[in-house]
């Protein structure tokens, strides 16, 4: 009864995990450029029982017969049993958004590959795919930075983003916008560490960012006066919110029934 106590409470803790990250995509439907998590789960420790194979075989049983999955069986006879399951990760889902016209012309929105880059205030880089930017001011002079926090947005050097002001009107001049916004790519996006809201950072597994501006064929197309839409879809996320709850409610029956036995044998003592 403990194994089956164990497996129930594993679980409870990896269908919770689960439930945390499908309610955190829910939660950023809304977000511009918002790419959404799936859960990972793998098996737990398995433990080696002995199983007399000669004498099932003397009575003409096969693993199936007795009841065994012939797959946790070796050559030797170990018979593996398994104490339940964990959420190991979760896989980035990088499903395009659909563009949503705003009619700004400091809104981007994103087709195809690639991130916008973003330079925290402690000079560390950022990657989105959150194309609603704004003004910021240093004096008299305007920078490009992110709407939701004021970081600059890079171009495709690396380099802040400047804007030249109209010498007639004195107003910024927005035009050469599209062309001067950095664009980055990498050999493997899956790769990249959630650094919360719609940004991620690079990693081993990410590769270094390369810039796709200069390339041959951009694999992006940039849209201005418009947003990149949450990739998160409602109907898919509620689903898995009920097959969620539904493991969850099933590993939390086997840790009563696991609880009851046990009850029953220390009361027969």
């Amino acid at each position: 009864m403990r194994t089956a106590f164990y497996n129930g409470v594993s679980g409870l803790v990896a269908y919770q995990n689960q439930m945390d990250l499908l309610s955190n995509n829910i939660a950023n439907v809304n977000s511009y450029g918002f790419k959404g998590s799936r859960a990972a789960f793998s098996d737990l420790l398995y433990t080696e029982m002995y199983v007399n194979t000669d004498e099932r075989a003397r009575d003409g049983q096969t693993a199936e017969a007795a009841g065994e999955n012939p797959a946790t069986i070796d050559s030797d006879g170990i018979h593996l049993v398994g104490h339940g399951i964990k959420m190991f990760d979760s896989d980035l889902v990088m499903r395009q958004g659909s563009p949503l016209p705003t009619q700004n012309p400091l809104d981007f929105a994103l087709v195809g590959e690639g991130f916008f880059a973003v330079q925290r205030p402690d000079g560390s880089i950022q990657y989105t795919r959150d194309g609603t930017f704004d003004i910021g001011l240093q004096g008299r002079n305007g920078y490009l930075v992110a709407s939701s926090d004021g970081s600059f947005i890079l171009d495709g050097k690396g380099k802040q983003i400047k804007l030249k002001r109209d010498p007639e009107t004195k107003l910024f001049d927005l035009t050469q916008l599209k062309d001067t916004i950095g664009v980055y790519t990498f050999s493997n996006p899956y790769g990249l560490e959630p650094a919360g809201g719609t940004r991620f950072r690079q990693t081993d597994k990410s590769g270094e960012a390369q810039s796709a501006n200069n390339a041959k064929e951009h694999p992006y197309t940039l849209i201005q006066h418009s947003v990149e839409q949450s990739s998160v879809d409602l109907a898919e996320e509620m689903t898995n919110v009920i097959i969620a709850q539904k493991a969850f409610q099933f590993s939390a029956k086997m840790v009563q029934t696991a609880d009851q036995v046990e009850e029953i044998i220390n009361n027969l003592r």
